[in-house]
C-alpha cells in the first residue's frame, strides 16, 4: 500500500522527469542502447546534515557524487512497477563545490536486445530533495527539473550480434574517443508507474584478482602480481604492447575500474578485457555447448567469452579512471594492453563485487565429512553470484529471473538467511506479468515476453512457500485471483483423457535441456519430451499441475478462503487417476501416453525431477532417501574436482559455471540432513526429524522465517548412542521425529 508521504514523493518525481534534448531512442551504429550523462553541480556554505534525495532513470543508472559511486539502480522493474530509490547523501557532500552525476544507460526501446533490462517507450531521469545545512542556511535544490545539465556519449557503443552474447545481455562495450556533445537543459517526459524501492542496495566487497597466469609484457611477472596484489604502480612504455591471463581467487561479479596518467606528455590506451569462467576446450557449438573440465587448466584449454575493447585518451597531466557501466561476470581475464606514443602509468586495477546482501545466518559443520563445509560455502558462493537486484538464471549470459528457477533458489534464500524481501519483489513482479490467458510469463521482468508452460505453476508455489515461511495472509490472498486464473487455464486444456493437452505453439512446453530433446525441422522448440510433441500431450505437466492444485487448497485455506479448496483437491485426485489409467506402463511413467510410448518415452522427469527428485526420495521413505544419500552429492563433488567454486549450469551444455539452482545442499543439509523445516503459517511449528543416521555428528543453525533461529547439534558417544540437542531462539511449536518413526 503506498502511504500519503509517498504518494506525495511520486507526485514530485512524476513531474521532474528530464532528458536530453533532440534524443532519438535509436542509432545508426551497431548498438542496443547510449549512455546519457547528468550533471549537477552547486556550492554549500558549510556541512549538510541531512540530503535525502529520490531518483529513478529508464533504463539503468550509476550515481556518483564527487567522483564517488554511490548507488547503482533502479532495481528490476517493469511497465506496471517501476521502482525509484532514496538516499541520503550527506555523508558524501562537502563545504564549498560539489558535483552530482548520474550516468543512464538507455536501452533502445524498439530493440528486442539486453532483455533482462525492461524499459517504457521513454528514456529518462528524474530526482527530487534538497540539501539541509548546519548553519540553518537557505537549503539547496537539487530536483532534476531545475539546473540540471544532459549530455549524450557517443563514445560508448553496446554492440549487438556479437558470437558470444546469445541475445541476452548486451553490456559488452566498445570505446572510441569523440568530440564530447555539448551539455543541455531538457523538458518534461510522460510518468512512469513509480514506487519506493522494495529491497536494499547492493553490497560491495573488494575481489582478489591477483593471479597471473600468463604474462607477454616488457613488464616483469612479479611486476605484474604486485601491481594486482599490492596495487603498485607499473609502468607502461609508449608504444608498448602487454597481454595477461589474471585469475580471481574466486568466481566473481564486480565492477571493473582502471586509473591511468600520462607521464609526459598525451598519450592513449587501447584496452581489450576478455571474461572467462574457466579454461575450456574447444567448444561443440558456441556459445550454447561446450566442453569444459578442469577450469584452471591452461595447458589444455583456453578462455572463451565476450569482450570490452576501449580507447582512453589521456591529456597531459590529468588522471583518466574508466569504470565500465554494468558489472562483469569471470574467474579469469584476459587483458590486451596497447600504449599510446608516450608512457603511461598504470595507477589501479579495482575489482568490487557486487550483490544483494544475503546477510547468511545459518551455518554449517560435519566434522567426519570435511567436504560438505566446503560444498556449503560453495552453494553460498553461487547464490550470492546470482542475485543482484532480483535472481538470476546465471549472471555471465543472461542475468534474467525466471520463476521455476527462483522458486527454489528462494527456498534455500529462506534457510540461509530468513530474508524475503527479493522474494516478495519476485512474486510481486510475476503477478503483473499477467498474460490474457491467465497465465504468469516466465522470466520478468524482462523486455521480450516468453511464457513456459509449467512456470506459471512454480510461481504458485512461491506464494505457498512464502506464506509457510512468513505467514503474511493478506499478502498471499491478494494472489488468489490470480492463482486462480493459472489453475484454470490449466483446466481448460484437459482433454477427454483427462489429461493436460493442446497448448498453442507460443507456450514453450520446456521441461529440461536433454540432449535427445531438441530443436528439429518440424518441431522448433527445445527442452521438451519427443514423446507428445505430435499429440501436444505430456505427462509431466498433468503431474505438475495435480501437484499444484494440491498444495493451492492448502495455501486457500490456510488464509481462510477455503471455497475452492474442494474443487482444486476434485481436480488433482480426477488428473491423478488419468494419469494412472493412459501414462503409465505398469512399470514406469511415460512421457505421453503409453500407447504411444517408444524407446525415447522414458525419462527421469515423469518419476522424480531435479531438485524435486530429492523432495520424491523423501517421500519415498526414510529407507530410500537414505540409500540415496550415499551418491546424491557425487555430480557436486565432481564439480570440486574440476576446480569451480560456484555451481554449473548443467552437464549437459556446460554453457554457465554459476547456477543457482546448484545450492540445493543448502535446502538438503538444513531441512533434510539437520532436520528442521516449518509446517505450519510463518513457521508458527516445525517439524524435528534428523537424520542421524547419515552422519556420526552435525552442527547447523537453520533460520526460520525473519525472526527465529534453529541451532541442531548431536554427537555420537560411546556404544553408538546419539545425543541430540535442538535450540531454538523463540519459542514454537516442535514435533520431533526421528527418521523410522521412532
Amino acid at each position: 500500500m503506498v502511504t500519503d508521504e509517498e504518494q506525495k514523493t511520486i507526485n514530485k518525481l512524476q513531474a521532474n522527469w528530464i532528458w536530453a534534448s533532440d534524443w532519438v531512442d535509436s542509432s545508426k551504429s551497431n548498438t542496443a542502447g547510449r549512455i546519457v550523462r547528468f550533471r549537477c553541480k552547486f556550492n554549500l556554505a558549510s556541512s549538510a546534515t541531512r540530503t535525502l534525495l529520490h531518483f529513478s532513470a529508464d533504463t539503468r543508472y550509476k550515481l556518483y557524487i564527487n567522483g564517488l559511486r554511490v548507488a547503482v539502480g533502479p532495481a528490476r522493474s517493469s511497465l506496471l512497477i517501476w521502482y525509484y530509490d532514496t538516499l541520503d547523501i550527506a555523508p558524501y557532500l562537502r563545504s564549498g563545490n560539489n558535483d552530482i552525476r548520474f550516468e543512464v544507460l538507455r536501452f533502445f526501446a524498439a530493440s528486442r536486445s539486453a532483455m533482462p533490462f525492461e524499459r517504457t517507450t521513454h528514456a529518462g531521469l528524474t530526482v527530487i530533495g534538497s540539501v539541509e545545512l548546519e548553519t540553518g542556511a537557505a537549503v539547496v535544490e537539487l530536483t532534476s527539473g531545475v539546473d540540471w545539465q544532459a549530455r549524450v556519449d557517443d563514445s560508448i557503443l553496446f554492440p549487438t550480434g556479437l558470437v558470444d552474447d546469445e541475445g541476452f545481455l548486451h553490456i559488452s562495450e566498445r570505446i572510441t574517443p569523440n568530440i564530447p556533445n555539448p551539455w543541455t537543459l531538457n523538458g518534461d517526459l510522460l510518468p512512469w508507474r513509480l514506487r519506493s524501492r522494495a529491497i536494499p542496495m547492493a553490497e560491495e566487497s573488494l575481489v582478489a584478482v591477483s593471479t597471473v597466469r600468463a604474462c607477454q609484457s616488457t613488464a616483469s611477472f612479479n611486476d605484474w602480481t604486485a601491481h594486482l596484489a599490492e596495487n603498485r604502480i607499473i609502468l607502461l612504455p609508449g608504444g608498448s604492447s602487454h597481454a595477461l591471463e589474471v585469475q580471481a581467487h574466486v568466481h566473481s561479479t564486480a565492477f571493473l575500474q582502471w586509473t591511468f596518467r600520462a607521464t609526459a606528455k598525451r598519450s592513449q590506451i587501447r584496452l581489450k578485457v576478455t571474461y572467462s569462467e574457466g579454461y575450456e576446450l574447444e567448444p561443440r557449438n558456441y556459445p550454447f555447448f561446450r566442453t569444459k573440465a578442469n577450469r584452471l587448466d591452461a595447458e589444455k584449454g583456453h578462455l572463451i567469452g565476450p569482450y570490452d575493447e576501449l580507447i582512453l585518451d589521456l591529456p597531459h597531466g590529468q588522471t583518466v579512471t574508466y569504470e565500465l557501466f554494468w558489472f562483469r561476470t569471470f574467474l579469469f581475464l584476459r587483458l590486451e594492453i596497447s600504449v599510446g606514443p608516450e608512457p603511461v602509468r598504470l595507477l589501479s586495477f579495482d575489482a568490487i563485487q557486487v550483490n544483494y546482501p544475503l546477510a547468511v545466518k545459518a551455518s554449517w559443520k560435519e566434522p567426519e565429512d570435511k567436504q560438505s563445509e566446503q560444498i556449503w560455502d560453495v552453494s553460498i558462493r553461487t547464490m550470492r553470484n546470482c542475485m543482484f537486484d532480483g535472481y538470476s538464471d546465471c549472471p555471465f549470459y543472461e542475468q534474467l529471473q525466471y520463476s521455476g528457477d527462483s522458486r527454489s533458489v528462494g527456498l534455500f534464500h529462506y534457510l540461509l538467511s530468513g530474508d524475503d524481501l527479493l522474494m516478495r519483489q519476485a512474486i510481486t513482479n510475476f503477478a503483473s506479468s499477467v498474460t490474457p490467458e491467465g497465465l504468469t510469463q516466465s522470466r520478468f521482468p524482462s523486455h521480450v515476453p516468453q511464457i513456459i508452460a509449467g512456470f506459471p505453476l512454480y510461481w504458485i508455489l512461491q506464494v505457498c512457500d512464502h506464506h509457510l515461511f512468513f505467514g503474511d495472509t493478506p499478502y498471499a490472498r491478494s494472489f488468489l485471483p490470480r492463482i486462480d486464473g493459472v489453475l484454470d487455464f490449466f483446466d481448460s486444456h484437459i482433454d477427454d483423457l483427462g489429461l493436460v493437452s493442446g497448448m498453442s505453439e507460443d507456450v514453450w512446453q520446456y521441461i529440461d535441456w536433454v540432449t535427445t530433446w531438441g530443436a528439429t525441422d518440424e518441431h522448433p522448440d527445445k527442452g521438451d519430451p519427443t514423446s507428445g510433441r505430435k499429440s501436444n500431450r505430456h505427462t509431466y505437466f498433468s503431474m505438475l499441475y495435480a501437484f499444484i492444485l494440491s498444495q493451492a487448497a492448502k495455501l486457500v485455506r490456510d488464509v481462510g478462503r477455503p471455497g475452492h479448496a474442494g474443487e482444486y483437491e476434485s481436480r488433482a485426485e480426477s488428473i491423478v487417476q488419468a494419469i494412472r489409467a493412459h501414462c503409465f506402463d505398469g512399470r514406469f511413467f511415460t512421457d505421453s501416453t503409453a500407447d504411444i510410448a517408444d524407446s525415447l518415452s522414458y525419462s527421469q522427469h515423469c518419476q522424480v525431477f531435479g531438485f524435486y527428485a530429492l523432495r520424491a526420495y523423501a517421500l519415498a521413505g526414510d529407507g530410500a532417501y537414505e540409500a540415496f544419500w550415499v551418491c546424491a552429492w557425487d555430480p557436486w563433488r565432481a564439480i570440486l574436482a574440476n576446480n569451480l567454486s560456484t555451481w554449473e549450469e548443467n552437464d549437459v551444455r556446460q554453457r554457465s559455471d554459476c547456477h543457482a539452482w546448484g545450492s540445493v545442499p543448502v535446502y538438503e543439509y538444513c531441512a533434510e540432513l539437520a532436520g528442521i523445516r516449518p509446517i505450519a503459517p510463518g513457521s508458527a511449528k516445525v517439524l524435528f526429524k534428523p537424520r542421524v543416521r547419515l552422519s556420526e555428528a552435525v552442527e547447523a543453525t537453520v533460520a526460520l522465517g525473519r525472526e527465529n533461529l534453529a541451532t541442531v547439534s548431536w554427537s555420537t558417544r560411546a556404544g553408538g548412542e546419539k545425543h541430540i540437542e535442538l535450540r531454538l531462539e523463540k519459542a514454537v511449536q516442535v514435533t520431533s521425529q526421528l527418521t523410522g518413526g521412532e
